[in-house]
C-alpha cells in the first residue's frame, strides 16, 4: 500500500472539479484508491463520496493506494495532486 499525503491549496478546498480530475485518473487503475480526512475513508473513484467530506482549503488529506498496479498508479495521482 502507497500513501500520498496532501494538503489542500486550492481557495475553494476539494471542489467538485478537481474530485472529478482525482476520480478519473483513480479509475484508470485497477488498484483500490481511498481519500481519508479527518478519521474518514471514501472511495477514490467516486467524486460524490469526496465531495461528501468537505475538505476545505488548508486541509490535510491522504490518498492510498493498493492493489497490482499501485506504483505507476501513485506515480500518475501524484502528478494531478501537485494541482491541489
Amino acid at each position: 500500500m502507497l500513501e500520498i499525503p496532501c494538503d489542500i491549496t486550492d481557495p475553494l478546498g476539494l471542489h467538485v472539479q478537481l474530485a472529478v480530475l482525482l476520480a478519473s485518473e483513480a479509475e484508470r487503475w485497477r488498484s483500490r484508491v481511498t481519500l481519508e480526512h479527518a478519521g474518514r475513508s471514501v472511495d477514490g473513484k467516486q467524486p460524490l463520496e469526496m465531495m461528501m467530506l468537505g475538505v476545505r482549503s488548508g486541509e490535510h488529506i491522504v490518498v492510498r493506494i493498493e492493489g497490482p498496479d499501485e506504483a505507476t498508479a501513485a506515480q500518475a495521482i501524484k502528478k494531478i495532486m501537485a494541482t491541489f
